[in-house]
């Protein structure tokens, strides 16, 4: 009865309107009516209405901020949520629309203080908190914006608006990748990369091929795989990666490897992240096949501006040899170059430092390099250019998701990458990149061509 009674007022409000259109009640009611229907001006015109009816009402003031922010007039509804706020000095809503206000007028700093002084009263406010977050991410303080959203998103899990914001990958783009050159088994998903939400599922699936270059025995690969970001709650995460290649070769039997990657991520310290995992391998070569690998790892997430972290590495040939055994330490820093109102330039550099436990036949047993990625997220696209110099053997790349188990001296490396977001849930990414190295007995310096397509969901 209580929904066909409201059925009947929606009805007749209009005509109850028309008989008495000064009427206070119905102006308030059809000024709420009118501004859900989108009839934005009609809304405006029944708040003012209800609001010359009776001045010093605090219920039309609140409605009339509503069609006055969906019409663009943001000093407007800026000046009547401060006429509120000045006799009702806690009102909650009056806090809120204001800060909105202040936001779409890019008074970000004002917007902020506003809300932390709201929160203060108001601790577990979802409005508040997705207001806020929507002010760091502004403000592109984007470790920020992604707590306040999780919080948000914590309190109302099915809420529309703030799972669109927490799925735009602009939240996190001061969280690039340090891809190697030539890393082909690793690849990201889209997003959601600190488990802010209960449960998250990245797939992100690749395929591509290989050309070489002056090689003895390679001729060209192909080479596909899975990989996979599951989050739990906000502070775990785990990751999977398969990884296929099949090379073909002058002369010999094709070549078939799979990689098979595993990862834990814990997010429970504030700031950081840290991470261990295991790899191992199978393929058709004597001295490589089931070689195995674990690594470890801790890194600063906890600014905006840049971010630092280690990692290590260690991996077991037992068959290579007299059993082969290598450390890897690969120290990393990022910082942000440049941002503007939609872009952000980032840059990210890593060492490397590979030490074999016996000299594989390049009279040397420690490797050190360097590699430098730049890249440049704008709107919906993602640009990137990356390259690394000096020597490397038996280095484990990708976050060790890739080894490289052949006994080659690489020396440099260098691409480049553009991934276009096609929605808040997927997003394709196309790789090039070119590596130089030198095979064990070989005279000339021999090269490889990767082309990769990546497709990430997020689920």
């Amino acid at each position: 009865m209580a929904c066909l009674a409201a059925t009947f007022l929606y009805i007749l409000l209009p005509n109850v309107h028309a008989a008495a259109p000064s009427d206070y009640t119905t102006s308030l009611r059809l000024g709420w009516q009118e501004y859900l229907k989108g009839n934005h001006t009609n809304s405006l015109a029944h708040y003012r209405a209800a609001q010359a009816a009776q001045p010093r009402s605090l219920e039309p003031k609140l409605g009339l901020i509503l069609p006055l922010l969906a019409t663009s007039q943001f000093p407007a509804a800026e000046a009547l949520a401060r006429e509120i706020l000045r006799e009702n000095k806690t009102h909650y809503l009056a806090h809120l629309r204001l800060a909105t206000a202040l936001r779409l007028q890019n008074k970000l700093r004002a917007a902020d203080s506003l809300l932390a002084r709201a929160l203060e009263l108001y601790p577990s406010d979802t409005g508040l908190l997705y207001e806020r977050g929507l002010v760091k991410r502004a403000q592109k303080q984007f470790a920020a914006a992604r707590y306040y959203l999780g919080q948000a998103e914590l309190l109302d899990p099915d809420n529309d608006a703030i799972f669109a914001a927490l799925a735009d990958p602009k939240l996190f783009s001061d969280l690039a990748e340090v891809t190697a050159p030539a890393s082909p088994g690793f690849a990201r998903g889209v997003g959601f990369r600190l488990g802010e939400t209960p449960a998250r599922l990245d797939a992100t699936f690749y395929g591509g091929w290989i050309d070489y270059q002056g090689t003895q025995v390679k001729d060209t690969a192909k080479l596909w795989g899975l990989a996979t970001w599951l989050g739990l709650g906000k502070s775990h995460a785990v990751e999977t990666a398969f990884d296929y290649i099949e090379v073909d070769r002058i002369g010999l039997a094709r070549l078939k490897q799979l990689d098979v990657t595993a990862a834990y991520n814990n997010f429970s310290l504030t700031g950081w992240r840290l991470r261990a995992g295991a790899h191992t391998l199978a393929n058709g070569d004597a001295a490589s096949d089931g070689a195995w690998g674990a690594f470890a790892g801790a890194e600063w997430l906890g600014s905006a501006k840049w971010g630092a972290g280690a990692d290590a590495f260690f991996t077991s040939y037992e068959d290579f040899g007299t059993g082969l055994e290598v450390l890897q330490l690969s120290p990393k820093f990022g910082r942000v170059l440049a941002t503007g109102a939609d872009w952000t330039l980032r840059a990210d550099t890593r060492g490397y430092w590979v030490n074999t436990s016996e000299d594989v036949g390049f009279g040397r047993r420690n490797f050190f390099s360097a590699e430098e990625r730049l890249t440049l997220f704008w709107d919906r696209w993602t640009f990137a250019a990356f390259g690394w110099t000096g020597r490397q053997a038996f280095a484990a790349r990708g976050d060790g998701a890739t080894l490289f188990n052949l006994p080659e001296k690489h020396t440099v490396g260098y691409g480049a990458e553009v991934k276009r977001a096609l929605s808040n849930r997927a997003a394709v990414t196309f790789r090039f990149n070119r590596e130089e190295f030198r095979e064990l007995g070989g005279t000339t310096t021999a090269a490889a061509h990767t082309f990769i397509a990546m497709l990430g969901i997020t689920f």
